[in-house]
């Protein structure tokens, strides 16, 4: 793409481009091609990438390797937040406070937890700016699975409460992403109903006959100890697929609006659609290629282990912060 023919599209870094980042650029430009800016269809404006693209401005080159995106305005800050809290120099907290809060008045529906996903923020920071900034009062709002749900935190307990009534053995991990409410959340509604009382943290504990007139007969038992068995200690959880989620994924506007999100939904479909498809050449290959292929597996495995490795640390960090 003609340098020239950028403009600079979405500011947001408010300190502009940071003249020793773009120097770092040029130096690595001269032994490595940088990867492509993003520019957005219409206009010809830059989503991500004004530091690579100063740099080569500097450097004298007159094109630039660019990738194109059909997005309109709104969705290119969506892509551009993405974009700079996942990869080269970080936005400052100001900076993503700042975005924070023009996503929050292009996209009011859409819940604190998705928007916090997308800015790198934290969903008590947007609930905080979203006091401040003058939306529309949605009853419901666009959560990270694509499904629009009330707004109270009362609606997320009790909906997180009846799926774990409906799906006994689910995993706590899945009954958080299903119902769209934190895994802590999901955790507490559990030992909630376990104990018998309302999955509301204002419950109290189901009212009981007075004991002067209640018989061991008679004795009830609560009703969500009932219906939500013990897990046992040595319980196993069935592993989620791939095509257990990938709908709700895809349905993510985290996902759904970013080059990446897309390329990743393409990539798992490749690659994650039918794991199991090995078993079926193991018989079928010949003897002669084994050596060569076995080594390529145990690669791929390992890869595969980091990949899941670093999903966990980056679970948990967030879960820390």
């Amino acid at each position: 793409m003609p340098v020239a023919a950028l403009s600079p599209g979405l500011h947001l870094r408010q300190a502009g481009t940071n003249a020793t980042h773009v120097q770092l650029l040029i130096e690595a430009a001269s032994s490595t091609e940088l990867p492509p800016i993003l520019v957005q269809q219409e206009g010809c404006r830059v989503i991500d990438g004004l530091h690579r693209l100063e740099a080569a401005r500097q450097r004298g080159d007159q094109t630039i390797p660019a990738r194109f995106v059909d997005c309109s305005d709104s969705e290119a800050l969506v892509i551009a937040m993405e974009a700079n809290t996942s990869h080269g120099l970080p936005l400052t907290k100001n900076d993503r406070l700042a975005g924070a809060t023009r996503v929050l008045t292009d996209h009011p529906d859409w819940s604190d937890r998705a928007i916090a996903s997308i800015t790198g923020l934290s969903a008590k920071t947007i609930a905080s700016l979203r006091t401040r900034v003058a939306t529309p009062d949605n009853s419901k709002r666009l959560g990270r699975d694509g499904r629009r749900r009330p707004v109270t935190a009362c609606e997320g307990r009790r909906r997180a409460a009846e799926y774990i009534k409906n799906n006994p053995n689910a995993p706590l991990r899945q009954v958080a992403r299903e119902t769209d409410v934190s895994l802590g959340t999901v955790h507490d509604v559990c030992n909630r109903l376990r104990r018998g009382i309302s999955p509301e943290r204002n419950g109290n504990r189901t009212a009981q006959p007075n004991k002067a007139t209640r018989t061991p007969e008679a004795t009830p038992q609560p009703a969500a100890i009932t219906s939500v068995p013990l897990r046992r200690k040595n319980h196993v959880d069935t592993p989620v697929t791939w095509a257990d989620v990938a709908t709700t994924i895809a349905k993510d506007p985290t996902i759904r609006y970013t080059t990446g999100g897309k390329e990743f939904l393409q990539w798992m479909a490749h690659h994650a659609g039918n794991p199991e498809k090995w078993r079926t050449f193991i018989t079928t290959l010949p003897s002669h290629w084994l050596s060569t292929i076995a080594p390529i597996a145990d690669n791929i495995s390992k890869e595969w282990s980091q990949f899941a490795e670093r999903l966990k640390q980056a679970e948990h960090k967030t879960l820390g912060a």
